[in-house]
């Protein structure tokens, strides 16, 4: 839906947890197409972010692969993390 700001580039987002609808009805049916969605920018915290983690989960995967144990796997997670 058009944002509550006015902002052209903007728009309204709601979201609605399934588990608690118990019924759906239609009010009224639409035929026209739907404007397409707004392009998410993503941040550079979030690029970050997500290049931190694909390299952490490559390095447990290689471990994995290197036949280390699981007590070497979690001991190289602790000290990571720390």
């Amino acid at each position: 839906c058009p944002s509550s700001s006015g902002k052209p580039n903007h728009a309204d987002i709601l979201l609605v947890n399934l588990q608690y609808v118990s019924e759906v009805e239609i009010i009224n049916d639409r035929t026209e197409t739907p404007p397409p969605p707004f392009p998410v920018p993503l941040c550079p915290q979030l690029a970050n972010k997500a290049r931190t983690e694909k390299e952490e989960k490559l390095s447990q995967a290689y471990a994995i692969s290197a036949g280390v144990s699981l007590e070497g796997q979690q001991l190289f997670q602790t000290i990571h993390k720390t």
